[in-house]
């Protein structure tokens, strides 16, 4: 398989991840940083700066999808390509009033986040998705020689662009290793919730076959 990111579906699992480029005073977000929002065990919505890609992050990349994004009333709407290998062109070259196009790259994938959680990392935003296309080209050159395992994924640094009149804060992402695919990202992996004062869920039992010989995620990580 090869990951086709372009040129420049359904409803998704939460908790979700999505990287702040330039944060938000309002929300107490900071900038160049991972963002986590979701529902606490009490059903109220939470959004918080979290450690993820800079701890490392294990990329389930069976759940991957590659598309088209652009702003909804409640919403964003999405379009996702047929495969990875295969990314279809912008639906429409319509710009907004700032001069940027309406539909842009989005990305959705689910990501083990250590401590048996897990979240999906969901967004169209143009930093966090130069990042991912700047990491597919690792992936996809790595893989063939890691049958079966899955990208141990850290944030190495941060670089800025110039984008019109302001800044883009890109992610660089690079792969640590190649594991296998941890407990929280398993079928039968118990839910975890986010919520700050949640207690953390046991993992799922691991299955009885032999581990493989290659290096593999300590249980205390991931």
């Amino acid at each position: 398989m090869l990951i086709d990111t372009g040129a420049s579906g359904g409803g998704s699992q939460g908790p979700w991840i999505a990287w702040s480029s330039n944060g938000s005073a309002i929300k107490e977000i900071k900038a160049k940083s991972w963002v986590v929002r979701g529902k606490d065990q009490n059903g109220i919505k939470f959004e918080k700066n979290v450690p993820a890609f800079e701890a490392g992050v294990v990329m389930d990349l069976d759940t991957l999808k590659l598309g088209w994004e652009r702003e909804g009333i409640d919403r964003p709407e999405r379009r996702w390509n047929p495969s990875l290998s295969q990314a279809m062109p912008r639906p429409s070259e319509e710009k907004k009033a700032t001069g940027g196009y309406v539909w842009t790259n989005a990305l959705s994938v689910r990501v083990a986040l250590g401590k048996g959680e897990t979240a999906t990392w969901e967004q169209g935003q143009w930093a966090a998705y130069e990042g991912f296309r700047r990491l597919a080209a690792e992936i996809n050159a790595q893989m063939p020689n890691n049958p079966g395992k899955l990208p141990l994924v850290k944030q190495t640094g941060v670089e800025t662009i110039k984008l019109g009149n302001g800044n883009a804060n890109v992610p660089v992402l690079s792969i640590d290793r190649w594991v296998d695919r941890p407990d929280s990202l398993k079928a039968d992996a118990p839910k975890i919730n986010m919520g700050a004062d949640a207690p953390a869920a046991a993992p799922a039992p691991a299955p009885a076959a032999a581990p493989a010989p290659a290096p593999q995620l300590d249980d205390a990580e991931f």
